[in-house]
Parts: structure tokens; C-alpha cells; sequence
């Protein structure tokens, strides 16, 4: 039997426990988890508890399954292992707790191959994520992504109609490590990075924009901040964006996908150069 583990963050002592893994273990399919509160498979602070058990901040929570999530492979080789990872999940292990897509890949190697991740995508958001399998792989990917050689494109859900339908935005980027958040300014200052983000309207249905987003400098939260500092948040956004509109449209999730991919590796991962990899965003 598989145990999920999750740390219940200050916030959520307004749930029902039930509720609440239903967000933090979002992999798990509803009935799953109603069904480890019937089999009494589910403990808060080593205490067996009912689904309408008040969720206690800091709480370590316990949840006993057979079911395994799966996570959809693009593409493999010998070398390299691309996956479309899910809204809702770490990368790695987090303050979070519970799954995560290395466990999950490493559960999926099965012992033939230590996966390594050689970039990460925010909890919130989906997309493509590529691991290597080797020390080799790995060191050649993080170079690739240091010196921004592969080409990372995102699409995503705005508010309102982007003016110019098209354009390359810069600013700077200041880090606010104590409420976990960054802000955009518009002229540079002790501390701030400088941003550049690249968009480009694919559709408008009259409320909602939606947009091919590049980033030309890759910062914490980037293209979340940038989007609401131009007056456009994402949706779904409960750090930076609208609330109130995430509420009326019940956006369920951050409408932001890594969706397009090419790769421009070198060296031993040459024969993949200018390989495109494209999903659909699940929105």
C-alpha cells in the first residue's frame, strides 16, 4: 500500500480535511480519497480522522492508497525522459509534502535509472518537463538551460484583450522572500533583475485573452507577475491575479502551460538538436 504525506500549510484550518486533500493530493481521484476515509486509511498527527475532521495548520496528514497516479510521457530515450507534468504537483519534495514528479518518475524507472530534473516548473503550473537519466545527460541539460539554449514557450488564460495584440514587455523584478512573492517596478534599483517577456494573442473570446508567452529572461514567477503588472493576470492566479473574476468564472487552477519545447542540447545530446515537442495546455 502507498502513503501520501502532506503538511497542512496556515491557511487551511477553515477546511474539512476531506476538502482539503482534494487539493493537496490533486492526483488522486475523488473517489480515492473518499474511499481511504471509509476504510479509515487516512490519519492527521498520527490520529485516525473522519473526512469532516477541521484541518490543523501544521498538521503531518497521512493518507493510505493502492492507487498510483500516472503521468503522461512525450517522449524517451537512453538518455533523456520528457514528461507533461500536471497542475498541482511539486517537481520535488517541498514544505507540501505528498507526491511529487520525481518520486512519481522514480517509481517509474523502477530501479533501471536514477531520473534526474534539470529544470522546474512552478507547483501551480503544467507542462513540459524534461529529466535526464544520467550524470552526463544531466550536466549537458543544465548547461543548455543555464545558458539558455532551449527555447521554453507558455500559454496561458489573461483577463481583457492584450493591446498591442502582440508585443516584448521589460521591467524589473524584485524578490520579497518573506511573503514568498515577487513585484514588478519599471526602473532598475539595488536588487532588481530585469525582465523581458514576450507575448502574442492567439484568441480573444471577449472577456479572456489567450496567449503564447516567451520568456527572454527566466525569473521566480515571472510571467505570473509581468502578466498582472500589465493589468492582465492570469487566471486562476490566487497569489497575483483576480480573485474575484477566478471566483465568477470557477477557474480551477492556474490557466499557465509550458506547452512548446526545442531543444538546442549539444555535445552528446546533439542528435536532438531543434527537436520541437508541443502539448496541448489542458485548458
Amino acid at each position: 500500500m502507498r502513503v501520501y504525506e502532506v503538511i497542512a500549510p496556515e491557511g487551511a484550518e477553515n477546511l474539512r480535511l476531506e476538502n482539503y486533500l482534494f487539493q493537496a493530493l490533486s492526483l488522486l481521484p475523488a473517489h480515492v480519497i473518499r474511499d481511504a476515509f471509509k476504510n479509515r486509511d487516512v490519519k492527521m498527527d498520527g490520529k485516525r480522522v473522519q473526512r469532516d475532521t477541521p484541518v490543523a495548520p501544521g498538521a503531518r496528514i497521512l493518507l493510505y492508497t493502492n492507487f498510483a497516479p500516472e503521468i503522461a510521457v512525450v517522449y524517451e530515450d537512453e538518455r533523456i525522459l520528457l514528461v507533461n507534468k500536471p497542475a498541482g504537483i511539486s517537481c520535488e519534495a517541498d514544505g507540501r509534502g505528498g507526491m511529487t514528479i520525481l518520486s512519481l518518475m522514480t517509481e517509474y524507472a523502477m530501479g533501471a535509472y536514477q531520473p534526474r530534473l534539470c529544470h522546474r516548473l512552478d507547483h501551480q503550473t503544467s507542462g513540459l518537463l524534461l529529466l535526464a537519466k544520467d550524470d552526463e545527460s544531466e550536466a549537458c541539460l543544465l548547461d543548455a538551460f543555464k545558458e539558455r539554449k532551449l527555447e521554453k514557450v507558455y500559454h496561458c488564460l489573461v483577463r481583457g484583450e492584450m493591446r498591442p495584440p502582440k508585443a516584448l514587455k521589460e521591467a524589473f523584478l524584485i524578490k520579497d522572500a518573506a511573503q514568498a512573492k515577487v513585484r514588478i517596478i519599471t526602473h532598475e534599483t539595488p536588487g532588481a533583475l530585469n525582465i523581458a517577456t514576450q507575448y502574442e494573442t492567439l484568441a480573444f473570446d471577449g472577456t479572456l485573452s489567450r496567449l503564447r508567452v516567451t520568456l527572454l529572461t527566466g525569473r521566480t514567477h515571472q510571467i505570473r507577475a509581468h502578466m498582472a503588472f500589465l493589468s492582465h493576470p492570469i487566471l486562476g492566479d490566487d497569489k497575483y491575479g483576480d480573485r474575484a473574476l477566478n471566483k465568477r468564472l470557477k477557474a480551477n487552477g492556474l490557466k499557465l502551460c509550458a506547452a512548446e519545447l526545442t531543444l538546442h542540447a549539444g555535445g552528446l545530446l546533439s542528435y536532438l538538436d531543434g527537436k520541437k515537442f508541443v502539448i496541448d495546455p489542458p485548458f
